[in-house]
């Protein structure tokens, strides 16, 4: 997506080697706690685990901001903001680079986090299936019977991407063309659809992994039919609000709180900054989202703790159901709206000059949340670039679980 929100580097690269025409959030991952192998001791307090055993927190996070400033230095970033945490204590958080000429980039800056959204609305999901108010293995047609297939897609395959259901923006040109033609555009969810059902299916319901915003903005449609409310109420009542996300904030207009990191764009052939261009084409209701550094990382360890669902429903999220479909590995693959990768389970957006990592390996404790903005040079490619540093850093922490999303 290279104006999408899970990665345009995901459906370049680990895309296109997991599985051939794939689109972004799946590139990413293979979901820890559905990997082998048991929980890594802890240090005693004041000690970080790396390769070498136990070292001193402080010398970690040293060793933590060398490492992000060399390879975003190495790869032309604007800014990156990083936090990584042990549990619930921060190893390090640091910001490089600048927002705009003479404004340095800051740890507290807000920023779209385009598909790192989606793990919340799987959330919700899961609460309502543990309520007995709907089931993950209902067909469509229960809810929406108009939509094709109903009755043979289920609420499952929507939220793992093996609908068949063609996304709007993923493969589709002139929809790029007019992203960037009228980038302030709001867009609707009906218009959003109707784009993408004006396309062929990607494959007949269950034999094929193809990411598509398509299924999250039909699961949250489901939602407001199962509840009767908005699904942007519900997920902050349900889920932002418990986890203290409290920098989070729901919209499809283009305006964030402050302090904004400012993004840039060159992907249309001119570089220009893309931070205040209109987030409606992302994803669905109630799912286009602004936060913070700190509120990524909670959301990863909350998301990967199973933190507001029963234990039954976290191993829903995390399992292979994907795993035997064309080009999906055991090792990486695509569970309920995240990705699985090497046993780090991950979102990895990239939308409207920003790219970005949300990451958690269970066995670990660990969490990294990364957002960054690109030069001029950068900005051309469309990459994930906060996929490299995350690789960096996931091979000093944790080189047995490389993270790694270029193959």
């Amino acid at each position: 997506m290279s104006a999408a929100e899970v990665g345009v580097t995901l459906r370049r690269r680990v895309l296109a080697a997991l599985i051939a025409g794939t689109s972004l959030a799946a590139l990413s991952g293979a979901p820890a706690s559905a990997a082998p192998g048991s929980p890594v001791p802890a240090c005693p307090r004041g000690l970080a685990r790396i390769a070498s055993g136990c070292v001193g927190e402080a010398a970690v996070a040293r060793k933590i901001a060398a490492i992000a400033h060399q390879k975003a230095a190495a790869i032309g970033v604007k800014a990156a903001i990083v936090e990584v945490d042990s549990g619930p204590r921060p190893l390090a958080r640091l910001a490089l680079g600048q927002s705009m000429a003479g404004v340095p980039a800051t740890t507290e800056m807000h920023f779209r986090i385009g598909a790192i959204a989606i793990p919340n609305l799987i959330t919700l999901i899961l609460q309502l299936e543990d309520e007995g108010r709907l089931s993950l293995d209902d067909p469509l047609s229960r809810y929406l019977p108009g939509f094709p297939n109903a009755s043979r897609v289920t609420l499952r395959m929507l939220a793992d991407d093996t609908s068949g259901y063609p996304d709007w923006i993923q493969g589709n040109p002139a929809f790029e063309e007019e992203l960037f033609a009228e980038p302030f555009k709001q867009w609707t969810v009906a218009e959003l659809l109707g784009r993408a059902f004006a396309r062929p299916l990607a494959c007949e319901p269950g034999t094929c992994f193809d990411y598509a915003h398509t299924n999250y903005a039909i699961l949250s449609m489901i939602v407001a039919k199962v509840t009767g409310r908005a699904v942007g109420g519900l997920i902050q009542e349900r889920v932002l609000g418990p986890l203290g996300l409290r920098q989070t904030r729901i919209s499809r207009r283009p305006a964030m709180p402050g302090p904004v990191l400012h993004s840039y764009n060159g992907e249309s052939g001119r570089y220009q900054d893309s931070t205040f261009w209109s987030p409606s084409w992302t994803i669905g209701a109630g799912t286009a989202m602004s936060g913070t550094i700190g509120d990524v990382a909670r959301e990863a360890r909350a998301v990967g703790t199973g933190e507001l669902i029963s234990p039954h429903a976290s191993r829903e999220r995390f399992a292979p159901t994907t795993v035997g479909l064309p080009g999906v590995r055991p090792d990486r693959y695509f569970g309920l709206g995240i990705a699985v990768v090497d046993g780090w389970e991950l979102q990895n957006p990239v939308l409207n000059g920003y790219t970005g990592i949300m990451a958690y390996l269970p066995t670990r404790r660990l969490s990294i949340a990364i957002v960054t903005t690109q030069k001029k040079r950068s900005a051309a490619s469309g990459d994930n670039y906060a996929a490299d540093i995350f690789a960096a850093l996931a091979a000093y922490l944790t080189p047995g679980h490389p993270g790694s999303l270029s193959g």
